[in-house]
């Protein structure tokens, strides 16, 4: 599966020439509007010559920007497609355990192939925002998602102080939004299909002035324009449902970096946190 034209936007920020980055953030600002817009208004928009957007769209490995755009025209028609489009006429070939081995082969690969694609500095400074523990963590997600932000905070509380999970932010955690500073920190789940509380939270986030870290797929989630880090995993390969096996592989993964990052507190904290659950947790 391709990856998503925000996905190589933001791998290949680092690589980019100065002209060519303004390019990238004003398309990522508002993403994808901005790239389905002539080139002489992707220009105007990110203030440099039309000549650099060209550059820009071959720097991404397109061969010009109509190229560019015909890839995220793709990407909203998989966007708006939910799985009844994706329904097989008549179940696959072979027995179960086959299919099932042959299904979790290609899911790995592809998973592995997608974090390969993270790009450093965005997974760094992830890693740091999760471990400032003079930062207040705050984690949630969609429908489905939700289940990797309850995870990952349960894990995360046993190593830092100043974890929650937010369940309802309009509703019992309303307080909690509203009381939100530039010290915050939200940590966002949002996979495809995506959200509109997810990216309208990102959104209020962003207006208090905290810092939204979202972990997604690389589908062009609308949440992105808000997120200050972006993480993007995608482990799809030819599924009914929109795969997080990546997902759920990288929130794992994430927890003992973040244990590292913060060094002895962490490992103190967790002997507290042993200490007090020893008569719940049987031998």
């Amino acid at each position: 599966m391709t990856a998503s034209v925000a996905a190589r936007a933001n791998a290949a920020l680092a690589a980019l020439s100065r002209a060519e980055r303004r390019v990238a953030r004003a398309l990522l600002a508002d993403y994808p509007s901005a790239g389905l817009a002539s080139a002489a208004r992707l220009a105007e928009r990110a203030e440099v010559s039309p000549p650099t957007v060209l550059r820009f769209a071959q720097s991404l490995g397109f061969d010009g920007f109509t190229d560019l755009q015909v890839a995220l025209r793709a990407e909203l028609t998989a966007q708006s497609s939910g799985p009844l489009t994706r329904l097989p006429d008549a179940p696959p070939a072979g027995g179960q355990l086959d299919r099932l081995l042959q299904q979790a082969r290609a899911q790995n690969d592809r998973a592995v192939e997608t974090l390969a694609q993270l790009p450093a500095p965005m997974l760094e400074a992830a890693v740091t925002l999760m471990a400032d523990a003079s930062r207040p963590l705050h984690l949630h997600g969609g429908r489905f998602s939700h289940l990797l932000a309850v995870y990952l905070a349960a894990h995360l509380e046993q190593l830092r102080p100043g974890v929650r999970l937010l369940s309802e932010p309009a509703g019992r955690d309303l307080g909690t939004m509203m009381d939100l500073t530039k010290r915050d920190v939200v940590l966002l789940f949002d996979f495809h299909r995506y959200h509109r509380s997810a990216a309208e939270l990102a959104a209020d986030v962003h207006r208090a002035g905290a810092t939204v870290l979202l972990i997604t797929d690389d589908l062009a989630c609308p949440v992105a324009p808000d997120a200050e880090v972006v993480l993007a995993a995608s482990s799809t390969v030819g599924t009914v449902y929109q795969s997080m096996a990546a997902g759920f592989l990288l929130t794992e993964l994430l927890i003992p970096l973040v244990m590292d990052a913060i060094g002895e507190p962490a490992r103190t904290r967790m002997a507290l946190w042993e200490e007090r659950r020893r008569g719940e947790v049987l031998p």
